[in-house]
């Protein structure tokens, strides 16, 4: 009897020990997870910042933090980050982006956006512009994709309560279908192939609501007379394009024509007109209802796609979407 006590004391002793041990570690994980989720909820929601102040108290707050201004809202990579996007640093890439992102603003005013959207900024690159689209929606509806992992990592380090996520050229993005509710692509489409142009577009509609919105911008033939017109660019395009002729005659002919840059895999420089986006678009379900021109992102046009409930096929007749 005595020995069958101390058998149940020695593994109850054994026993607490291990709970005691688990707790222990537990714990040392718990704390681990606090420390981090303290470090992300330090800086002071976008959104909630904005609401509070108006976007012009977020507009001198943003600015003051590329001014290296302490500001507990923004903070900005590294100039080296910074100039991986548009060559851009310091406060031209600043301004730079708030022009592009009020004329987009505006735009929004004559469309229907449901409140508190789930928006995407594709090829958001270190989130110049992500970061000013939480003054749209609550910063957790806010997300930002890109191919480029130093971009995504820089993002995520300096927007933190805002998500972005890296992703693969053509590849699904990390979204349900009828997710969003608005995408914004910058100077991305020209510069995409025409392959991965309309792969690109099948899978943002795929995951934009029924009446939800894709603003794209895009170059043009205006652009391309622009560039073999400047002298300094003259070489340059000819080299990705070709000769002007040729190029314009491509671009008749199929109402698209890309150049090769090198730079990345499927980038160079895009050119296409309206009748090879509507005819790409009615193949998903989606349409061209608007457009509108800034003078920023070396000088591009914007369109406003928006996704139809019922698409038209002339074979099959009315589908729903």
């Amino acid at each position: 009897m005595r020995l069958s006590s101390v058998s149940d004391v020695i593994k109850w002793l054994i026993q607490w020990f291990r709970w005691m041990l688990r707790f222990y570690r537990n714990r040392k994980l718990v704390g681990k997870r606090n420390d981090k989720f303290d470090q992300r909820i330090t800086r002071v929601m976008i959104n909630n910042f904005f609401v509070e102040n108006g976007f012009e108290a977020t507009e001198q707050e943003y600015l003051k933090a590329i001014r290296l201004e302490k500001s507990n809202v923004f903070e900005f990579p590294s100039e080296d980050i910074q100039v991986l996007t548009n060559n851009l640093k310091g406060e031209s890439t600043a301004l730079n982006g708030l022009a592009i992102f009020k004329t987009l603003r505006d735009t929004l005013n004559h469309y229907e956006l449901k409140r508190m959207p789930k928006i995407l900024d594709y090829g958001c690159g270190w989130g110049r512009i992500t970061r000013l689209m939480a003054t749209l929606s609550d910063d957790a509806n806010v997300h930002g994709v890109d191919v480029d992992s130093r971009l995504i990592a820089s993002a995520n380090e300096c927007a933190s309560t805002i998500q972005f996520s890296e992703i693969e050229s053509m590849g699904t993005l990390p979204f349900d279908a009828d997710y969003l509710d608005l995408a914004f692509a910058n100077s991305v489409f020209s510069h995409l192939s025409e392959v991965s142009a309309i792969a690109t577009l099948g899978e943002l509609t795929r995951v934009l609501s029924p009446d939800g919105l894709l603003i794209v911008s895009v170059l043009e033939h205006v652009e391309m007379e622009k560039f073999y017109s400047n002298p300094k660019q003259k070489e340059w395009i000819e080299k990705v394009l070709g000769g002007q002729g040729e190029a314009e005659q491509s671009l008749l002919q199929n109402n698209f024509v890309w150049g090769d840059t090198k730079r990345w895999d499927n980038y160079g420089i895009a050119i296409m007109n309206d009748v090879w986006l509507n005819h790409t678009l009615a193949s998903f379900g989606a349409e061209l209802v608007g457009a509108y021109r800034t003078n920023e992102a070396g000088s591009q046009n914007y369109k406003v796609i928006k996704i139809k409930w019922f698409s038209c096929e002339l074979i099959f007749g009315f589908e729903a979407r």
